[in-house]
């Protein structure tokens, strides 16, 4: 009896760390995407977010492995969005890697191979997550309304410190994820979308 109480106590353990990990089926098999919106940094600040634990992280521990992405406080004259992730030469303790596919989020559905994804590199022409609002990047700026909007035709895909794979798309970058944002409106509130698997299935 002892024996069966210890083989269920390790079992229900083991359904506890993959329903952590592993984003929850759709009755179809697909992953369900998990939504977080109006992340806000305080002014000239970040917000550090961990994709393994589905939460903020304190910035007292940006030194740390324990965050992936680093989303920065945006004001109504940002022409730039200035998102890096925790590796490489931004923070040497960091294990995040990171690559941005030319895919839309609901197309994608294999995460690249592993030697695809590299690590951070602080130097602007090398970044993951381009910081250039007029090219091909993560984000377009509208010169007419003075916005800016996610890039539908581009995802992030991480892979986190415990060899999660995530795909990340920015959804809106301001407050209540507004459908059409205007100069006035409040800037710098990321919604984000995203599923994790711990193969590189990830649709």
């Amino acid at each position: 009896m002892k024996t069966y109480r210890v083989l269920l106590s390790l079992a229900c353990f083991a359904i506890l760390v993959q329903s952590c990990v592993e984003t929850p089926n759709n009755s179809n098999g697909t992953l369900v995407p998990r939504i977080v919106s109006n992340l806000r940094p305080d002014s000239l600040s970040y917000v550090y977010y961990s994709f393994d634990s589905d939460t903020t992280i304190a910035a007292s521990r940006a030194a740390t492995d324990v965050w992936d992405i680093r989303l920065p406080h945006l004001s109504p004259s940002s022409r730039a969005v200035d998102v890096m992730l925790n590796s490489g030469n931004l923070n040497p303790n960091g294990k995040t890697l990171g690559v941005v596919i030319d895919s839309t989020f609901d197309l994608l559905s294999t995460a690249p191979v592993d030697a695809t994804f590299r690590q951070e590199d602080t130097t602007s022409s090398k970044r993951i997550i381009s910081i250039d609002l007029f090219g091909k990047g993560m984000f377009n700026y509208n010169s007419a309304s003075r916005t800016i909007t996610p890039n539908p035709q581009k995802t992030l895909v991480l892979k986190t410190r415990s060899n999660v794979y995530v795909k990340v798309q920015f959804v809106n970058l301001y407050q209540n994820a507004v459908a059409n944002p205007t100069m006035l409106t409040p800037l710098g509130y990321y919604r984000l979308r995203y599923v994790k698997s711990m193969t590189r299935q990830i649709r």
